[in-house]
């Protein structure tokens, strides 16, 4: 676990009661509990599907509220994240590419239709966050034999980021509490991070 993560979650169980994250679509308020309860679903979960430190998990959904417990999760499971926008176009599942995938909800039931049990699973979770949540796993992804990987790629601006640099990026500057782009590196990760390092309430605008 790094210090990144390490430090969020000592900050989660300290406001373990605290109301932390907004949903704004839904004007739902998750605490530090809720949070940290989903953090430890999405890894308890990921690490039942052996997914292995160096992988690369893709995001892509609509629905940002779960977003910050799937990334402290992968993080502490030594994951690459891809944080890509979603589009209204059915994505076509990138082979081998990733060894797990969350698409919106609606983009999800369609893939549904179209994988082969015996290489991609189609897992679901109660989270706090969403209660309808589901991915996918790849299970023949092979394992990576690289001894370091970056934290966060965003494809959009190219931006590729370790956790020890967004851990220096937060403490740089002040923050909003409104996060309008979850898939934006100075609008949506570093104020996400920052409010939660230093525990303050904020608001997830719909993401897409």
């Amino acid at each position: 676990m790094s210090n990144l993560t390490k430090k969020i979650e000592t900050q989660l169980r300290k406001n373990y009661q605290q109301p932390l994250l907004q949903n704004q679509a839904q004007g739902i308020w998750y605490t530090g509990a809720d949070l940290l309860e989903d953090l430890t679903l999405c890894r308890t979960s990921l690490q039942q599907q052996a997914v292995q430190p160096g992988q690369a998990i893709l995001i892509s959904t609509t629905n940002p509220a779960p977003i910050p417990a799937l990334l402290l999760a992968s993080w502490q499971l030594g994951l690459t994240v891809t944080l890509a926008p979603p589009t209204t176009e059915l994505p076509a599942l990138p082979l081998k590419r990733y060894a797990a995938m969350v698409y919106s909800a609606p983009q999800t039931l369609q893939l549904m239709q179209q994988i082969d049990p015996q290489e991609i699973s189609h897992l679901t979770l109660l989270l706090n966050t969403a209660p309808d949540f589901a991915y996918f796993v790849h299970d023949l992804v092979p394992l990576t034999t690289a001894t370091t990987a970056p934290a966060l790629i965003l494809p959009i601006s190219q931006t590729v980021i370790s956790q020890d640099e967004l851990l220096t990026a937060v403490t740089a500057h002040n923050w909003p509490v409104t996060i309008s782009d979850l898939y934006d590196l100075t609008t949506g990760i570093l104020p996400l991070l920052a409010n939660l390092l230093n525990p303050t309430p904020f608001s997830l605008a719909t993401a897409g």
